[in-house]
């Protein structure tokens, strides 16, 4: 059995791990609150973009551009960008996206190249000693499309370089995937990975969750100038980049959520911990004063 004098000292880092669980718990709460305002705000400029974007790439007339068809190779490198957090103390959350990109690229032949963001999700990979390509930078606690635009920017060029006479050539990355966490309800994240280029895995993934969308096969009503193949290539960036932004402000709500209910459950189990090394305290001490008093008892006894 512990001494008394264990079992307090173990009492007192206990309670002060869990004062400092609920202060962090009520931080995540207030970040949970303004991240999920931050990305309700920005969902209808992300789907509009989306939406310009899958309309156009949808016309015959840009089958064969580069951002829109598939490439003909036996085996692809395929490129995932993965968002974790640079900061622990948020449960699985980490653990679970990085597991679903190794199981996505294992289940489909992929050969991965990793381009992870925040440093958890660097460290998972560098210890299953996985293909990284580059750290693409920290996760940003508080997104801005500038970040987007800076990360899509490197990717792009992976994905399409450009010839010396100007024109776009494949680049090094024949594919790319978007890792991240989706936001349903705050004990309800999921792990997604979402095809961004070429534009046809897009549509034909959006066709295999929705069968009536193949059946929809009309030419696009908008009308584009020049035509729809130059102004796809002209937002195609843009596009990247809405594609990252979103799921960088989904990934950061999912972050400050997971946090919120693993705090929250630290403290519960803090505070049940206590409970039983109070319960074991006052059973030492019982058993101390018994023994005392069961001495003096004696004692006296003898004396008599």
């Amino acid at each position: 059995m512990p001494s008394i004098k264990a079992i307090k000292q173990r009492r007192t880092v206990v309670t002060n791990m869990k004062q400092a669980m609920k202060a962090m718990n009520l931080v995540a709460t207030v970040k949970l609150r303004k991240s999920r305002e931050r990305w309700g705000n920005t969902l209808p400029f992300l789907e509009g973009t989306d939406n310009i974007m899958l309309d156009a790439a949808r016309s015959p007339a840009t089958a064969s551009n580069i951002y829109v068809q598939e490439r003909d190779k036996s085996y692809k490198n395929t490129g995932y960008i993965v968002f974790t957090s640079d900061r622990g103390k948020c449960g699985s959350y980490n653990i679970n996206i990085c597991k679903a990109v190794l199981a996505h690229a294992s289940a489909n032949g992929k050969n991965a190249v990793l381009l992870p963001i925040g440093a958890r999700g660097m460290d998972f990979f560098l210890s299953q000693s996985q293909n990284i390509h580059r750290q693409l930078g920290a996760m940003p606690e508080n997104p801005t499309y500038e970040d987007a635009e800076a990360m899509g920017f490197s990717v792009l060029a992976d994905f399409c370089a450009l010839a010396e006479d100007g024109a776009p050539m494949p680049g090094e990355i024949d594919e790319l995937y978007i890792a991240y966490t989706k936001f349903h309800t705050i004990l309800s994240l999921e792990p997604t990975i979402k095809p961004v280029l070429p534009i046809s895995l897009r549509i034909e993934a959006e066709q295999a969750e929705n069968p009536m969308l193949a059946e929809n096969t009309e030419t696009p009503s908008m009308e584009y100038d020049p035509d729809v193949d130059s102004f796809l290539g002209y937002m195609a960036p843009m596009y990247l980049n809405t594609q990252i932004y979103g799921a960088m402000l989904e990934a950061a709500l999912c972050e400050q959520a997971a946090r919120m209910v693993a705090t929250d459950t630290a403290v519960n189990n803090a505070e049940e911990l206590i409970e039983d090394l109070t319960l074991l305290f006052n059973r030492q001490r019982q058993g101390i004063i018994t023994q005392e008093i069961t001495e003096i008892v004696s004692g006296a006894s003898a004396l008599t």
